[in-house]
């Protein structure tokens, strides 16, 4: 029921038709020249490194699951609290930060993304503080989405200044 609830808001939607369309060679040639530039060549190989790096680990669900015997159902609660948490991160930026530089935003985020990695570690060699393994996981494994909230909507931002005018998504 929940995706039908958004069928009122398609159909308001409004589309321009018959808008001119340039070549493709002329619209590749643009691209090209775009990417060329040290102002988008840069921040977008930042970007790809950045990512790359930060590869969520599928091992670690499956240890949670196999070592720390979580049940489904928690490994549910997990992912379902994690994408409240990514939502609340967008939303963050977007009321507190909105006007930090992007670097600064990304040396706090990877700051404290360094922070909830070592607690995994402690979760791994069982050193919780005195909470349940489940609720050490939540706090860490769930504040990460949180933190990578945070992260996309400069990197959104930063992208949709990359696009050449006229293209889809640029102003």
């Amino acid at each position: 029921m929940l995706p039908l609830s958004i069928v009122p808001f398609i159909l308001r939607f409004e589309e321009v038709k018959n808008v001119p369309v340039a070549p493709i060679r002329e619209q590749c040639s643009e691209i090209y020249n775009t990417v060329c530039s040290r102002a988008v060549w840069q921040p977008l190989g930042f970007v790809y490194l950045y990512n790359i790096l930060q590869v969520s680990n599928s091992a670690w669900k499956q240890f949670l699951k196999t070592n720390l015997g979580f049940s489904a159902c928690q490994l549910n609660m997990l992912l379902a609290t994690a994408y409240i948490l990514l939502y609340v991160g967008v939303w963050t930026y977007k009321t507190f930060m909105i006007h930090w530089s992007w670097r600064k935003v990304y040396i706090t985020t990877t700051l404290l993304n360094g922070v909830f990695s070592i607690l995994q570690v402690l979760l791994v060699m069982g050193i919780t503080f005195g909470l349940s393994p489940f609720l050490f996981a939540f706090g860490d494994d769930v504040f990460a989405d949180f933190l990578a909230g945070v992260q996309f909507l400069p990197t959104t931002i930063l992208m949709v200044h990359l696009c050449p005018v006229g293209s889809e998504g640029a102003r």
